[in-house]
């Protein structure tokens, strides 16, 4: 009886220190991600922009000179304005053709047609979630 209260109790012992040096691990790792959460940008190192505008497609395999990339980066630049500009007049045609087209429905077209397109949606969003 003794024997096995003393077992248990070595057992308990161990267990304990087994625990504690576990533990005194995973508290360092915490305090040292702390620390780097702390740290101000100032003391980070800045990144080095780039560009926002990209090489068009496979222009990267051309083995282009950087100057021949900068003047490609600015030609990008300038169209790109003009590129948005015809994006969102593209966008508010589509707008007003769609609603044209749905002038022309009874009220049962249109009561139909909304629940096609909420399946459609439906379909997407189960799409994208998986």
């Amino acid at each position: 009886m003794l024997r096995q209260h003393a077992l248990q109790t070595l057992v308990i012992l161990f267990t304990g220190i087994a625990l504690t040096i576990c533990t005194s691990e995973s508290v360092t790792a915490q305090k040292k991600e702390t620390e780097a959460a702390k740290s101000t940008p100032q003391e980070t190192k800045p990144a080095v922009k780039k560009p926002k505008v990209r090489l068009p497609n496979h222009y990267g395999k051309l083995n282009l000179t950087e100057s021949q990339r900068t003047k490609i980066y600015k030609i990008q630049t300038d169209y790109k304005s003009q590129i948005d500009s015809l994006k969102k007049q593209l966008a508010e045609l589509n707008e007003k053709r769609k609603a044209e087209c749905a002038m022309v429905l009874n009220t049962s077209q249109k009561s139909i047609l909304d629940e096609i397109l909420a399946q459609i949606e439906k379909k997407r969003a189960a799409r994208k979630k998986k």
